[in-house]
């Protein structure tokens, strides 16, 4: 555990190549369907305890962001061209691979439809931050918008790390008694997010199907 900490720590330590070449690839694959949990969100508190910790350099933060932003953009221009050029092999590549692995349904409230519909960059960024990433990237795809899109995935950028790195840089060195158990708490915290999440799902699925059985019984 010592070992792996340390290097994570060293990894968020500064901007460098090692961090940079990471988040490029997670951030590039993720955005085309193979997000991988905890790695992403654990990298973020990381910095951002780096940072409250006067580790990490406000400067150094900055760039380790615009990379991975570069990574989320050409993730999400390779979906948008796939459909405004009509790429078979990648059209089949996402039927076959992403497509079976999303969600059938989405809770989504009933008035955000017709908003996430409209591929402007603040309803691109809200069908991001809600898990429709791809969906909305496609829809914008269709549209031709890619301005919007490019600036939706600016917006969710900003608020998703933001809130991690803003998290692990007030509460990081307050809440975390040592160093070599930032790691531990971070994990643990990311668990109790996910179970919640997952808690939740299954709570408003468990009510819809109760009220829908109320309802064919009446």
């Amino acid at each position: 555990m010592s070992a792996l900490l340390s290097q994570a720590l060293e990894i968020t330590g500064d901007f460098n190549f090692k961090i940079a070449l990471i988040l490029f690839l997670l951030c590039s694959i993720g955005e085309i369907g193979f997000a991988l949990p905890y790695i992403l969100e654990t990298i973020w508190l990381l910095a951002g305890y780096q940072l409250g910790t006067h580790t990490l350099l406000p400067i150094d933060l900055v760039k380790i962001w615009l990379v991975a932003q570069a990574g989320r953009q050409t993730g999400s221009l390779v979906l948008y061209f796939s459909g405004v050029l009509g790429m078979r092999p990648l059209r089949k590549f996402y039927k076959r691979f992403i497509e079976p692995k999303l969600p059938k349904r989405q809770i989504i409230p009933a008035g955000l439809v017709k908003y996430l519909t409209n591929p402007s960059p603040f309803s691109i960024a809200i069908g991001r931050l809600i898990g429709l990433r791809i969906p909305m990237a496609l829809t914008v795809s269709a549209r031709q918008k890619l301005a919007n899109l490019v600036l939706g995935v600016i917006l969710s950028s900003i608020i998703w790390d933001g809130v991690y790195i803003i998290i692990g840089s007030i509460l990081g060195p307050k809440v975390v008694p040592e160093r070599q158990y930032i790691l531990l708490y971070s994990v643990g915290g990311l668990t109790v997010l996910y179970l919640t999440i997952i808690g939740v799902h299954y709570l408003v699925k468990y009510l819809r199907a109760q009220k829908k059985k109320t309802a064919e019984v009446g």
